[in-house]
């Protein structure tokens, strides 16, 4: 079974992306994807009034399934804190998100999050968008 565990202390989140520069100003968040105990996935939203970036995602084989869920977990989190626009810039997983219904202009990916919350993913569209079978 898949979990998606929320991350929410900076010092945590912090370990988990060394790279990463958590502004104060911002309310941070993490989650992790772990499938029977092992980490299999991660990413770091950061949220900045009504606009939120998802960021630093990782996920083991490039899993659709799995990119899917980190994607709308972070969603969910900015969401339930007040943001209604999200941003990612991560064009490795290109076509996950524009299943999701982000549009892209310049490698950036956008869009509101309620409309990319709302339709379905991986398991309807994989047959329509040559996605690998699972």
């Amino acid at each position: 079974m898949v979990f998606y565990k929320p991350i929410t202390e900076r010092m945590e989140i912090q370990r988990l992306f060394p790279s990463a520069d958590l502004s104060p100003e911002k309310t941070v968040g993490a989650y992790v994807a772990e499938e029977n105990g092992v980490s299999c996935g991660k990413c770091m939203v950061e949220i900045d009034g009504q606009s939120c970036e998802i960021s630093h995602l990782t996920v083991a084989n490039d899993d659709p399934l799995f990119t899917e869920g980190l994607l709308r977990s972070a969603l969910h989190f900015a969401g339930n804190r007040n943001a209604y626009m999200a941003v990612c810039r991560e064009n490795a997983y290109r076509d996950v998100l524009l299943l999701l219904g982000f549009s892209e202009q310049d490698g950036i990916f956008c869009g509101d999050i309620p409309t990319l919350l709302m339709g379905s993913c991986c398991k309807v569209r994989r047959v329509e968008h040559n996605m690998p079978k699972i």
